[in-house]
């Protein structure tokens, strides 16, 4: 039970912030959008070369707001999955948890100024629980192969 422990806890954290993360009105996509355009901007003034244009920036801005629910809910299926290790289906559990988790922070969101909740990002938060799971799975079975 003793590294069990530490695991339910490094879970309960990444909860916290993740639930804290949706609160944050810095993180809406406007905000973000408008960071990305500042850093590109600078760049691009910075080697004396043309600004992107807002295309650009929405493509940008779309990967990286993805791209960190892909992570972020990866990470938080790892730490479910090594807190229930030892538990009879931990991969399926994990996921599912993982996916209600999703749900519930989209719920969340929801009620936040600035935020908008969808499914789209439950599927992938679910996609991003799916993929690290499936690392794991392939990785061990690939251990117990030597």
């Amino acid at each position: 039970m003793g590294r069990r422990k530490w695991w339910i806890i490094a879970v309960i954290i990444w909860m916290t912030g993740i639930f804290c993360a949706t609160q944050l009105p810095y993180f809406t996509g406007e905000n973000t959008s408008k960071t990305i355009e500042k850093v590109v901007d600078t760049e691009h003034k910075s080697i004396d070369t043309p600004s992107a244009d807002h295309g650009v920036i929405k493509v940008i801005n779309f990967l990286i707001r993805k791209a960190t629910h892909l992570t972020a809910f990866g990470i938080l299926a790892f730490l479910l999955f090594k807190s229930l290790e030892t538990t009879r289906f931990s991969y399926l559990l994990a996921w599912i948890l993982t996916a209600l988790y999703a749900m519930s922070d989209e719920y969340h969101q929801s009620f936040m100024p600035g935020r908008t909740a969808t499914y789209k990002d439950v599927l992938i938060d679910a996609c991003g629980a799916l993929v690290v799971l499936s690392l794991i799975y392939l990785f061990r079975k690939k251990k117990r192969a030597y």
